[in-house]
């Protein structure tokens, strides 16, 4: 029996989080708050008119762990540079070797913020040098939608081993939608 409601999970997970990332009435408005939930890889824009939710990746362990706390947007900026390892990185429609992809919102806690990828499938895991990385489809909607000053949590929910998986397997399933739309 056990077996048999898995796939009705897995189903219920996704419909509630294609529902969320998509909700109408909260396209156009402002952010009143940013909220990144390290342990299920999402980041929601709260807004007057409802809630936005993206997947997202953030810092592994050790130096590169995203720091849970509450900050700022302090910057923003479309297309940015990309300064790492002493290099310079020209914005990423001309170099897509440009780890932040095509947008950069900087929190109050220096050299940290949100930000697109040029590494899509990295999505959904603990992988980054401590920001917070976005699609670049999904990082443009939100930095319209964010001024400076919004504040940002960071946290970090336990979660049971069995329900990190059924987010694994949502993330992946993510990965497929996101090749066969090819809209990303």
């Amino acid at each position: 029996m056990r077996c048999c409601r898995r796939p009705l999970v897995y189903m219920l997970v996704l419909t509630v989080a294609l529902g969320v990332m998509a909700i109408p009435s909260a396209q156009g408005a402002t952010a009143t708050e940013v909220l990144v939930d390290k342990s299920f890889h999402v980041t929601l824009l709260r807004t007057a008119g409802g809630t936005l939710a993206f997947p997202d990746a953030t810092g592994t362990t050790g130096e590169s762990v995203t720091p849970i706390g509450t900050y700022k947007v302090t910057d923003k900026q479309a297309d940015p540079n990309w300064h790492w390892e002493g290099k310079v990185y020209a914005p990423y429609l001309r170099d897509k070797a440009n780890g932040l992809g095509i947008r950069w919102i900087g929190i109050s806690l220096p050299s940290y913020g949100l930000h697109g990828t040029n590494d899509p499938f990295s999505i959904g895991k603990d992988v980054s040098h401590g920001c917070v990385r976005h699609e670049n489809a999904d990082v443009t909607k939100a930095f319209s939608l964010i001024p400076t000053g919004t504040p940002v949590r960071i946290i970090e929910t336990p979660i049971p081993q069995q329900t990190e998986g059924m987010v694994t397997d949502f993330l992946e399933l993510y990965d497929l939608l996101t090749v066969l739309r090819g809209s990303r």
